[in-house]
């Protein structure tokens, strides 16, 4: 029923598009409607409506229009992607899933299996990828397989992140930000001549905001139960709401263009978070255990299922009972995030047809989280993180003009480590020990690109890229009183390495001015490893990489004098070896652990589509949609997996509609605009179950805002789930080792008010 709404509403969306049209056929000839895109996809600039790709560009001018202040929002308007803020524990890291291929758990063992790019450098883990939108020009969403462009770990996708560059015309903006639950925040860029050769860029921003999901005290609000209260207050507050926000960010950028044919741009960015963790509230409580119950006698039910925005997290076990430890421990409950990047970019152009592109970065994070998993007075799951990440990266790009034919050929080389410190106190399984855990790694890659024009109408666009990489995790466990928690498992290591060759092969055709029709097959790779978290040291096994083949065939089109442009591609993958993630290993004889699995061979087929109007002048309207099919032909029965199970967060439908237009007042323009996105159900969880799976859901945003007639001032009000839907970004299911469900709800409805003043 869904989606026959879906497409009646596309239906009249077209319908009322052409109509426009027609009536407005004596509108100026000087209007130019969908305005040509410029993409960087495939290391050269190209309209977006030439580029032989699956992709979704996103202006500046669309995310303002928006409110979308962070990279996971972008997925709700691009067809066939997923990306959501990680559960509470895996801290502040992103989900990123395309096509039914991604990854979500934090762990730095694990590949993320979506590319996430800023300028072009890549950010080696999911950690630190929640990014905020700050001064961009444009987000790149590359669907399918980019191993030849991208390069490792981009199987499903990329997104690229694209800043606005420094041109040196002392220009800038500066926007003052305030909302519901306490929102402030400023936001702003300066772009200034230093010297008739340099030119620098200054962005910020500051953002605070209270949570939603309020942290309450058991015994205050049962003031009957055996369990006494932990504080007075009159609103039984442990401490601030969770959900909440507290970023700062900062990046600089300063060019240097002697000549016409050199230029060097050198970046720094620094990054901040300190906040209240994502806000997790209990769906499942069911565990009756000596140990771990909050008192004896009293097991942990659905008495401590605080309701749909609260919890009675305490963040701290007591002394141990039955033997256990006699003693107390806590976590912190904030998330932190201190992290900053300098690169530099060097462009030299040999002649008007050869030309050398040089990337140099180095990115160092450090960050740390914690989480009472049982959310309760109980002691059943404590668990805090601590990371430090280093990853340091070189790219050359010889770019060569031959005439019919545009080469690129390159390499890269980066090294990365890391220090993960994990600490557990999980008591029904006797886990009480702190991790000090290194994770190096290297990768070395050498790749070709050539687009060849064989006509005017018919190109040919071939990759190939060599990469070898390997990665190792040593394992360090120690008791709180300092001691080896397993001699066994301490100081082994596993070391993963491996070379492979990617492929790409692509043919389009442009028909006329307006339609392009071409063909893909593509191939890409994301690395295997070490399984991260034994419980003990039976589980140190090896994953082997996963591997994609995709087929795919696509249009573009412009018609209407460019008033219509729609975009719709099919595709048809091969994926073997996919990586996922168990988390509950009772079916390998263990009572507590987690194991990266390699669960079996699997084809997937999907349909995406998008279309943009502009019947008239001022108005604007936009939908997308997709389907995919996953189904696996072969499981691995060492898995315990069967092959109806489906990728977590892989949604079969997505679709978003919107709609704006500009009203003109004379001396100023007032534009509204409505968004909606649906998503129907997924799974967090490798194991399918009701547990983990979250509903199908609409949401919808509304959008205000008046520019005055220079367009240098503007005020934009934003209305956030707009029908205060109750929703779920992500679930965490661990009904199966310690019974209970933890739900991720969505901010309820909100409002931001932004004034943005451009000089």
């Amino acid at each position: 029923m869904r989606t026959k709404r879906f497409l009646l509403a596309g239906a009249a969306l077209v319908g009322f598009a052409w109509s426009s049209a027609a009536l407005a056929q004596d509108e100026s000839e000087e209007t130019e409607y969908n305005a040509p895109i410029v993409v960087t996809a495939q290391f050269r600039e190209q309209a977006l409506q030439d580029t032989p790709l699956s992709i979704t560009a996103v202006t500046s001018e669309m995310l303002a229009a928006r409110g979308q202040n962070s990279v996971y929002e972008i997925a709700n308007q691009v067809p066939n992607v997923t990306l959501k803020p990680s559960v509470a524990i895996w801290g502040p890291s992103l989900v990123a899933s395309i096509r039914g291929v991604g990854q979500y758990n934090f762990n730095p063992a694990l590949e993320p299996g979506v590319g996430v790019f800023v300028d072009d450098v890549y950010n080696a883990t999911l950690t630190g990828s929640l990014l905020d939108l700050l001064d961009l020009e444009r987000v790149e969403v590359l669907r399918g397989p980019q191993g030849t462009l991208t390069g490792r770990n981009s199987i499903g996708g990329a997104v690229r992140m694209v800043t606005v560059q420094p041109k040196g015309d002392n220009s800038g903006y500066i926007e003052a930000i305030g909302g519901s639950r306490k929102l402030v925040g400023m936001r702003g860029a300066i772009d200034l001549a230093v010297t008739d050769t340099i030119s620098a860029r200054i962005a910020g921003m500051v953002r605070s905001q209270s949570g939603y999901v309020e942290n309450l005290d058991y015994g205050c609000v049962n003031p009957n139960a055996d369990i006494p209260a932990k504080t007075a207050a009159s609103d039984c507050k442990r401490g601030p709401n969770l959900g909440g926000v507290g970023n700062q960010a900062v990046r600089v950028q300063v060019r240097f263009e002697p000549t016409t044919d050199f230029d060097f741009t050198l970046t720094g960015s620094y990054n901040h978070e300190d906040r209240m963790p994502a806000g997790p509230v209990l769906s499942m409580a069911s565990f009756d255990n000596p140990e771990t119950n909050p008192l004896p006698g009293l097991p942990f039910d659905s008495r401590f299922m605080c309701g749909p925005f609260c919890n009675y997290a305490t963040f701290q076990n007591g002394p141990g009972r039955d033997g256990y430890p006699a003693f107390a421990s806590q976590v912190d409950p904030r998330t932190y995030y201190e992290g900053f990047e300098i690169s530099g970019r060097g462009n030299y152009d040999f002649s008007d047809t050869l030309s050398l592109t040089s990337i140099t970065a180095y990115r160092e994070y450090t960050t740390s989280f914690g989480m009472d998993g049982d959310l309760s007075p109980a002691r059943i799951d404590l668990e805090s993180v601590s990371l430090k990440h280093e990853f340091f990266s070189q790219e050359a790009r010889l770019n060569a003009d031959l005439g019919r034919v545009a080469l690129t050929v390159g390499g890269f080389y980066s090294w990365q480590e890391t220090n993960m410190n994990y600490f557990l106190d999980i008591r029904p399984f006797f886990l009480q020990y702190v991790t000090d855990d290194y994770i190096p790694g290297e990768t070395l890659a050498g790749f070709a690109t050539a687009i060849i024009d064989v006509t005017d109408a018919l190109t040919v666009t071939a990759g190939i890229r060599y990469t070898e990489e390997e990665k190792t995790y040593t394992y360090n466990q120690y008791r709180l009183d300092g001691s080896v928690n397993d001699p066994n498992l301490q100081g082994e290591s596993g070391t993963y390495s491996d070379s492979v060759v990617d492929y790409r092969l692509s043919v389009d055709y442009r028909w006329s001015d307006n339609f392009l029709t071409y063909a893909t097959f593509a191939t890409g790779f994301k690395g295997g490893g070490t399984n991260p978290f034994p419980a003990a040291p039976a589980l140190i096994l090896p994953f082997s990489p996963e591997t994609l083949k995709n087929y795919e065939i696509g249009f573009k089109s412009d018609f209407l004098d460019n008033r219509v442009r729609f975009n719709v591609t099919g595709f048809v993958n091969e994926y073997d070896g996919v990586q996922l993630t168990r988390l509950d290993v009772k079916e390998y004889g263990f009572d507590f652990g987690s194991l990266i699995v390699n669960a079996g061979n699997a084809t997937t087929k999907g349909l995406e589509a998008e279309l943009n109007l502009e019947p008239v002048a001022g108005l604007s309207l936009n939908a997308s949609g997709s389907y995919l099919d996953f189904q696996f032909d072969y499981v691995d029965p060492a898995t315990f997996l069967t092959t109806d199970v489906v990728p977590p967060f892989t949604p079969e439908w997505k679709w978003a509609i919107g709609a704006q237009y500009e009203i003109d007042l004379g001396n100023s323009t007032l534009t509204p605009r409505v968004d909606a996105a649906y998503q129907s159900s997924i799974y967090t969880n490798a194991a399918n179950a009701p547990a983990n799976q979250i509903e199908a859901y609409t949401v919808a945003n509304a959008h205000l805002t008046w520019k005055n007639y220079e367009g240098d001032l503007s005020v934009a009000l934003h209305v956030n789930n707009l029908f205060d839907k109750y929703y779920l970004l992500n679930r965490f299911d661990l009904s199966g080792t310690s019974g209970l469900v933890q739900d991720f709800p969505a901010a309820p409805r909100e409002f931001s008010l932004i004034v943005r003043k451009e000089f």
